[in-house]
C-alpha cells in the first residue's frame, strides 16, 4: 500500500489524502488489542461469577439437603401409624388420578376448543343469513307495497300521472307510473332470487352444523366429564390433606409443615434418592475448593477483578477522537477509491486478451501492513495469478497498467519506452502486439481522446507497421 501511494504522490497533490491510508493498520491493531484485552475481562468476570454461584449452589443444596433429612425424619414418624398409612396410600392415588386427568384434558383441550370454534362459526353463519333474509324480505315487501299505492293511485287518476314514491327509490324522475311500476317489480324478482340463494346457503350450512353437531357433543360430554372428575379429585385430596395435618405432629420436626407438600407425600425411597443425588452434587462443588462456611475464595476473586479492572482500565477503553477517526477512513476510502479507478482502466484494455484482473487489499500474515494482491480471471471462468499468466500475457499487462496509471492521474502526454520494463519482457512481438490492441481503444473510448500516446522503442525492431502510429526513426550520429 504504501508503495502504490508514494507512486501517486509523486505524480500529484491530489493524492496527498492518501497518505494516512495505512494509519488504518495501526487503528485495526489498537482496537484488536482492545477487544482482546475485553475479551480477558468478561472471562475474569464469568469465572467470578461462576464462583459465586457455585458458592451459593452449595449452599443451597446443603439446605435442601437438611429439609430432606426432615422429611425422612417426619416420613417415618407417619409411617408408624396405620391409619395415616392408608390415609397416605388414598392421597397418593388421588394425585395420580388427578395427573392422569389433567394429562387427558391437556389431550384432549385443543381438539375440543378446535371443535367448539368450528360450531360457533356455523352459528353465527345461521344467525347472519337469515338476518340477510329478514332484511331482505322487508325490503320486497316495501317494494310490492309501493306498486300498490301507485296502482290504487293510477285507478283514481286517467291522466295517468307520474307519481313521487315516498321511500326514496333511485327512479329517474322522468318515469312514467307504469315504467315505475315494472322497475318495482324487477327489483321484487331480484330480491326474491337473492332470497332463495340465501336460503339455499342457509339450507346447506344448517345441514353441515347439524352434521357435525353430534360429534361436538361427544367432545363437550368428555370435555365437562373430565373437568369435573379433576374438581372432584382436587377437593378429596384438599379435605384428605387437612384430615392428615391434624394427625401429625409439628412441634416434634424442625422443619415447617408447609415444606412438606403433603398434596404429594413422598416414599421414603424418594426422599433417599434426592438424598443421594444432593450429596453427589455436593462432592463435584467441593472438590472444586468451594467451602460453605468460607467465602474468602469468593471475596479474593472479586479482590482479584477489581484489581484487574483498576491496573487495565486505560486498555479496555476504545479512544474516541473523532477528527483523527474521520481522516483515517477518508484517507482509506480515498485509496480504495484510487485502487478502484485503476483496476476498472485496467479491464478496458485487458478484455483485448480474455482477461480480467482484481486487486484486493489484504493484512499480511502478521497484521504489520496492508498488502495488494493481485489476481486474473481468464476467459471469465480460470482464476490465476500474475506467475500463471503467459509470457504475451504479461508484457501486455505490464505495458497497460503503467499507461492505466497515466491515465489516471490524467497525463496528457503518456510516454512509454521498452527501456522502462524488466529486460526478461523486453520482446519486440508482444510490445507491438500490445501496441496494436491497444490503440483502438483509445480510438473508441471517448474518455481516452484527449490523451496522446508516444512510444519511445530502443533498438526493437518492427516488422510490421502498427495502424495508426506515426513512426519517427531517430539515427545515431557517427
Amino acid at each position: 500500500m504504501e508503495s502504490f501511494i508514494k507512486m501517486y504522490q509523486k505524480q500529484s497533490i491530489d493524492y496527498s489524502l492518501c497518505e494516512k491510508a495505512p494509519n488504518m493498520l495501526i487503528l485495526f491493531n489498537k482496537y484488536r488489542n482492545v477487544i482482546i484485552k475485553n475479551i480477558e475481562t468478561v472471562s475474569q468476570y464469568t469465572q467470578t461469577i461462576e464462583l459465586l454461584i457455585l458458592q451459593f449452589k452449595l449452599n443451597l443444596i446443603l439446605k435442601l439437603k437438611e429439609n430432606f433429612l426432615n422429611e425422612i425424619e417426619i416420613r417415618r414418624e407417619l409411617q408408624k401409624s396405620s391409619d395415616f398409612t392408608a390415609s397416605s396410600d388414598l392421597l397418593n392415588k388421588l394425585n395420580e388420578s388427578l395427573v392422569i386427568n389433567k394429562k387427558k384434558l391437556e389431550y384432549l383441550e385443543e381438539d375440543y376448543f378446535k371443535h367448539r370454534n368450528q360450531i360457533d362459526q356455523f352459528k353465527i353463519t345461521l344467525d347472519s343469513l337469515r338476518l340477510k333474509v329478514e332484511k331482505l324480505t322487508k325490503q320486497k315487501k316495501e317494494y310490492f307495497s309501493n306498486i300498490n299505492k301507485i296502482t290504487r293511485e293510477m285507478g283514481g287518476n286517467s291522466n295517468n300521472q307520474e307519481h313521487k314514491l315516498e321511500d326514496n327509490l333511485d327512479f329517474d324522475e322522468n318515469l312514467t307510473n307504469s315504467q315505475r311500476i315494472r322497475a318495482l317489480q324487477k327489483r321484487a324478482r331480484e330480491t326474491q332470487n337473492e332470497i332463495n340463494r340465501i336460503n339455499s346457503r342457509f339450507s346447506k350450512t344448517k345441514l353441515k352444523y347439524e352434521e357435525f353437531r353430534p360429534l361436538f357433543e361427544t367432545y363437550e360430554q368428555d370435555y365437562q366429564r373430565i373437568i369435573e372428575r379433576i374438581e372432584l379429585d382436587e377437593k378429596k385430596i384438599s379435605e384428605l390433606e387437612s384430615k392428615l395435618e391434624l394427625k401429625i405432629n409439628i412441634s416434634r420436626n424442625s422443619m415447617p409443615l408447609d415444606k412438606i407438600k403433603l398434596q404429594s407425600i413422598r416414599t421414603i425411597q424418594e426422599i433417599e434418592n434426592d438424598i443421594k443425588e444432593a450429596d453427589s452434587e455436593i462432592k463435584v462443588i467441593s472438590f472444586q475448593g468451594i467451602d460453605p462456611k468460607n467465602f474468602n475464595k469468593c471475596t479474593n476473586k472479586i479482590k482479584e477483578f477489581d484489581k484487574f479492572l483498576s491496573d487495565n482500565g486505560s486498555e479496555i477503553k476504545i479512544d474516541k477522537n473523532v477528527g483523527e477517526l474521520k481522516g483515517i477512513f477518508k484517507a482509506y476510502q480515498k485509496f480504495e477509491i484510487i485502487v478502484d479507478e485503476l483496476e476498472s482502466i485496467i479491464n478496458k484494455f485487458l478484455v483485448e486478451v480474455n482477461l480480467k484482473a482484481s486487486f484486493r487489499l489484504l493484512l499480511s500474515k502478521d497484521n504489520q501492513k496492508f498488502i495488494i494482491q493481485l489476481n486474473f480471471i481468464r476467459n471469465n471462468k480460470e482464476s490465476i495469478d500474475f506467475n500463471e499468466l503467459t509470457t504475451p500475457e504479461k508484457i501486455f499487462f505490464v505495458i497497460i497498467l503503467y499507461i492505466s496509471f497515466e491515465l489516471q492521474i490524467d497525463k496528457h502526454n503518456i510516454i512509454f519506452s521498452n527501456l522502462i520494463i524488466p529486460v526478461e519482457f523486453n520482446k519486440a512481438g508482444s510490445i507491438f502486439r500490445t501496441i496494436r490492441k491497444i490503440i483502438p481503444i483509445f480510438e473508441k473510448e471517448k474518455n481516452f481522446g484527449k490523451f496522446n500516446l508516444i512510444f519511445i522503442f530502443s533498438n526493437l525492431e518492427m516488422k510490421k507497421e502498427v495502424k495508426n502510429l506515426k513512426i519517427i526513426k531517430i539515427q545515431k550520429q557517427e
